[in-house]
């Protein structure tokens, strides 16, 4: 027959909680700290007791062993070399001592850079021009005949001849990009790009430039050969093929009407 089991009794509950605690069951790590659920007071204990032994294994040490007293040992960032205190200081000061840096004189752009001065100097020009005028100056007149008026006729040379424009519309590239800038100071910031034509520019041999999808002109140092991948001429083939066929169908679609 069967038999039934009874459940525990209290004193079998205080029986339990009496035997051997779970971390002593479990036993220590490697480093001696003892594992599983521990109390928190046996936890600081446990940290105080290593604290002090690591103390006085360091104090059992030789002072040669250990480093104690020793001096700082400085090295070069580049080489790893041994630099002692007098050559650090030494080079210490040489940074602090060191001159500023001097800015280029294209830093801020060139063209920015002749903007501001001229509008400036017209600023300048304005404030010191009487404030009633009787006669026309030449400045004026001048800015008068140079402006484009809507419906002229000869808009177009007048906006070529403003703009330094070739026969076809297009800007011509500058031939001096530091116009009234300082040489001097262009020497002395490194600036070595020559602002001449050379002989076998493009300019001077009069080589028409290939088109490109941006209208932009090669600068005067362009010596004529295309030395493109040809994807600029395939790309306006597919362009003027496709308006091309747009507008055959376009005919063709009014011819059914007619």
């Amino acid at each position: 027959p069967a038999t039934k089991t009874r459940a525990p009794a209290a004193a079998d509950h205080a029986s339990l909680a009496s035997a051997e605690p779970f971390s002593s069951r479990r036993g220590l790590m490697t480093d001696g700290t003892t594992a599983g659920l521990v109390a928190a007071t046996d936890v600081v204990r446990e940290a105080d007791e290593k604290r002090e032994a690591a103390k006085k294994r360091v104090d059992a040490m030789s002072a040669e062993t250990s480093g104690r007293d020793a001096q700082t040992v400085f090295r070069d960032k580049a080489t790893g070399a041994l630099v002692d205190a007098e050559e650090l200081a030494r080079r210490r000061e040489l940074a602090i001592k060191r001159p500023e840096r001097l800015k280029p004189v294209w830093a801020g752009g060139i063209a920015q850079e002749r903007a501001y001065r001229e509008r400036a100097e017209a600023l300048e020009e304005e404030a010191n021009a009487p404030f009633a005028r009787r006669e026309m100056d030449d400045k004026t007149d001048a800015s008068l005949r140079a402006a484009v008026r809507f419906g002229d006729p000869m808009k177009r040379l007048a906006r070529k001849r403003l703009n330094g424009s070739s026969d076809d519309g297009h800007k011509m590239p500058s031939r001096d990009v530091v116009a009234g800038v300082d040489a001097d100071a262009l020497r002395k910031s490194g600036f070595r790009i020559p602002q001449e034509v050379p002989a076998h520019s493009w300019i001077k041999r009069g080589v028409g430039a290939p088109p490109n999808r941006f209208s932009i002109k090669p600068g005067r140092h362009w010596d004529g050969v295309d030395r493109g991948t040809g994807f600029e001429q395939e790309m306006f083939k597919a362009v003027n093929d496709r308006s091309a066929k747009r507008q055959a169908d376009w005919k063709y679609g009014q011819s059914m009407w007619e």
